[in-house]
């Protein structure tokens, strides 16, 4: 036998004829022998009692059977109800609720007649407005919600009106007050229009002005001249449809999704507005199928290390982090971005070995902590850090997909977006220097000056966040599978992580420390010359360079390029690329461009602009100071050469006779040049005794001083001081 439950519906079949009977079952005795019900389309039922043996010999003979009822006129949900309503309801079953409860002496008919007469004097209304409530309330479930008003039963509800000669809607309270015009099939297409060109569009206009752009545009008769304008003329407003025609029409027939559209645009439609029926967990098979990867900048103000009195501004924050298990992979907190760096130095951490990462800022983890020092199959990213050339090689050499979301779509991210929300509300909110308000009433003291920590502190605190969500953080709102269900799986980030790494592994990529970092680093090339590896206008070498003798080649014969990857922040080495990327040589800064030690590539290329920029300046400098010089140097030769040309035309000795006698002329000049060029640090000039003798002899003896002299024998150094005698020098 079918069995039979209170509130079932059951239709009993005539044999005789088609007529069915439809009633409810309101109780069912303890003991299955007794059965109340009531007829559900008869406004006179009240309840009536059988044995429970009747339905059983109903259902065995098929005269019996259970439908599916389904009232619609009893909401099942209170928010979606009129005040007014819930109102009038609650005043009725305060009325009956005496009456119900008490089952099952309220299905009697003298118990009954009772309490509805104790009802009446208690409420003052009809007895049979009170056997109206009764008979609503077992007909309709037993349910509180069966006493609201059909108000939807006045009328045809939802059936659009056909127009005729009286006006459709809810009478004028006056008279006298304009009754207006009944909205016909073209007026309609009107007032569509007017929307459409009017109220969906960027201008994002009231209704107001939409109504009255609509009918200035397609209601007016003409136009009178006032001046330079031209005003529409309306026609009287009782032929005019009224503003409240015009909202109703506009929310009976507007397209939610195409107004938000033109009003709002794709992009804020898409991003604020549209239906989230997705999953970013459901598209995720397993831990490091996705990483989500995003910055934020963090709202406090921090202090510097060397001196806290100086104020740094708000750092930096990069979080990684897994889709699959909301395990946070890296982070990067610092100062620089959002920009490539920035991204480069989170991706980094996610393969760092985490131990010592939290080591370097005084904190003591155990390595299953933080577990996770692996690279994703993809990334989901802004437009900004991972677009373009830089993440390349992220993408053909370790083997990372790279997924940019679209512009102003930050719900592309939402998971690593909402770590920001989190991390503000669990820590940072509560730090020295955080922005309480983002604007600052007059007076109001300034939250910057209250900064406390510096960078490092900040780090440490962004770290112990990490490790409270990783391994302590409850998702109450994680939708676990049928089969973490039956695991018994915590939503804990942790456990997923664990799970999924059992259980839907091979989605994770390990990378040793140093490639990774080699291939997330700026890429260029640098040139091999005789004065070292050449790059941004610097010099390197390295051990390899040195081995094979790169330098000499390079002087010997051609230079050439080699491709190098760097870290902008620091100018002392570069990496030399080698076995596609899977290799790298160090090169050191040269210790004679010691000018560029610990620098930035910036501060190095800005200098060297600088300097080309001094050096075009000062050109034209040059070349006046040149020119001034050559003028007086033309001047002294000119000067001279009049002397000299003069004493050579007074001189009767030949050019032969003048080339001779260098050596002798030199002696005598050179005598004469250290009397002048003698230091003489006394005031008084003193004169000798016996002055030497300064006279030259025209005409010597060669042969009387050739006999007297004494000629030592020849050596090479006495050969090599005669030659240089002969060109005119002395020893």
């Amino acid at each position: 036998m079918q069995a039979i439950y209170e509130n079932t519906v059951v239709e009993w079949i005539s044999s005789d004829s088609e007529e069915r009977h439809l009633e409810r079952i309101l109780w069912i005795s303890p003991s299955n022998d007794v059965v109340f019900s009531i007829a559900m389309e008869d406004d006179k039922a009240f309840p009536i009692m059988k044995t429970y043996l009747e339905y059983v010999a109903g259902f065995e003979t098929n005269l019996l059977k259970t439908v599916e009822w389904i009232n619609g006129n009893i909401p099942l949900l209170d928010k979606d109800i009129n005040e007014e309503y819930l109102t009038i309801r609650d005043k009725a079953w305060d009325v009956i609720k005496d009456i119900v409860m008490d089952e099952p002496g309220c299905f009697d008919k003298n118990f009954r007649g009772s309490r509805v007469r104790e009802s009446q004097e208690r409420t003052g209304l009809h007895k049979s407005t009170i056997y109206r409530y009764l008979r609503r309330y077992w007909q309709g479930g037993k349910m509180k919600n069966a006493l609201l008003p059909h108000f939807n039963n006045s009328g045809s509800y939802g059936t659009e009106r056909s127009p005729g000669n009286v006006k459709r809607g809810r009478p004028r309270k006056f008279e006298d007050e304009p009754v207006g015009i009944n909205i016909d099939e073209e007026t309609k297409q009107l007032l569509r229009s007017g929307i459409r060109l009017f109220y969906n569009n960027k201008q994002k206009a009231p209704l107001k002005h939409a109504f009255q752009k609509t009918l200035e545009k397609f209601f007016a008769n003409g136009f009178r001249q006032d001046g330079q304008a031209l005003v529409p003329i309306l026609p009287p407003h009782e032929k005019l449809p009224s503003f409240g025609q015009y909202r109703y029409w506009f929310k009976k027939e507007m397209n939610l999704e195409d107004t938000l559209k033109s009003r709002l645009g794709e992009k804020r439609y898409a991003l604020d507005y549209r239906p989230i029926l997705g999953s970013s967990t459901f598209e995720s098979f397993g831990p490091g199928s996705r990483f989500q990867i995003d910055a934020t900048v963090a709202d406090v103000y921090l202090v510097s290390e060397y001196r806290r009195e100086w104020i740094i501004g708000r750092p930096i924050i990069y979080i990684v982090i897994d889709v699959f298990s909301r395990y946070i992979a890296g982070i990067y907190i610092g100062l620089e971005g959002p920009s490539w760096i920035g991204a480069m130095m989170a991706l980094a951490n996610t393969t760092a070995d985490k131990v010592k990462f939290c080591a370097q800022y005084g904190i003591d983890i155990e390595p299953e902590e933080w577990v996770s020092s692996h690279l994703p199959q993809k990334l989901t990213a802004d437009r900004g850090e991972l677009e373009g050339e830089k993440p390349s090689h992220l993408i053909d050499v370790l083997g990372v997909d790279v997924e940019n979301a679209p512009p102003y779509r930050a719900d592309w991210k939402g998971i690593v977006e909402q770590q920001f929300r989190l991390a503000n509300l669990r820590s940072i909110q509560f730090i020295p220097g955080a922005i309480k308000e983002r604007y600052r009433e007059r007076g109001q003291r300034d939250y910057r000056l209250d900064a406390k920590l510096t960078l490092r502190e900040f780090t440490k605190i962004m770290i112990q966040t990490v490790l409270y969500h990783n391994n302590d953080h409850h998702m109450l709102w994680y939708d676990r599978n049928e089969f973490m269900v039956a695991d018994e799986v915590s939503p804990i980030p942790r456990d997923l992580w664990h799970w999924g790494i059992i259980n839907r592994n091979g989605r994770l990529k390990k990378q040793p420390e140093h490639i990774v970092k080699l291939n997330l680093m700026y890429q260029g090339e640098a040139t091999v010359t005789a004065a070292g590896i050449h790059f941004k206008g610097m010099h390197y070498s390295c051990e390899l360079a040195m081995r094979e003798q790169w330098f000499v080649k390079a002087r010997a014969g051609k230079t050439w390029r080699v491709k190098i990857c760097y870290d902008p922040r620091s100018t002392n080495e570069i990496y030399l690329w080698l076995d596609e990327g899977h290799l790298f040589e160090t090169c050191i800064l040269l210790e004679r461009e010691e000018r560029y030690l610990n620098k930035r590539i910036e501060e190095v290329e800005d200098l060297l602009e600088i300097e080309r920029y001094q050096g075009r300046h000062q050109e034209v400098n040059n070349m006046l100071s040149k020119i001034e010089l050559d003028a007086q140097t033309k001047a002294i030769v000119d000067e001279a050469t009049k002397k000299t040309d003069a004493a050579i035309q007074q001189s009767e000795e030949s050019n032969s006779k003048r080339v001779k006698g260098t050596r002798q002329w030199r002696s005598s000049e050179k005598a004469s040049n250290r009397e002048q060029e003698a230091f003489q640090l006394s005031e008084k000039v003193s004169t000798p005794s016996n002055p030497t003798n300064n006279v030259v002899p025209l005409k010597r003896d060669d042969k009387a001083e050739t006999k007297q002299a004494y000629v030592p024998p020849a050596d090479k150094l006495s050969k090599i001081k005669a030659y240089l005698l002969e060109d005119g020098d002395d020893e």
